[in-house]
């Protein structure tokens, strides 16, 4: 995995922390965000698509750290993300 310098002050940590804050609720349904994907606009739909990804790369790391907690996660992602490389078709900026 790639070492970031000074990640903390990008927006992408800011928005990832946001993220991981709303996960840290019981309340918190997955079902009720994924329905507000197509309120997106398109190009937005895209760019989510393309963080999705790269978020599959980074869990299915096998130098990241994991545990019994989120090893189905881990190979889950992995086997996504061996799909993609087979099949997967390049996500363009539109």
């Amino acid at each position: 995995m790639e070492n970031y310098q000074n990640i903390e002050q990008t927006k992408e940590y800011q928005l990832a922390k946001a993220i991981e804050n709303g996960l840290n609720n019981y309340c918190f349904n997955p079902k009720y965000f994924a329905a507000t994907i197509p309120m997106m606009h398109p190009i937005l739909q895209q760019s989510l698509y393309r963080l999705i990804r790269e978020c599959l790369k980074v869990m299915a790391d096998d130098n990241r750290y994991y545990d019994d907690r989120n090893r189905a996660s881990h190979e889950d992602a992995k086997a996504m993300l061996e799909y993609l490389q087979e099949k997967g078709k390049p996500i363009p900026f539109i």
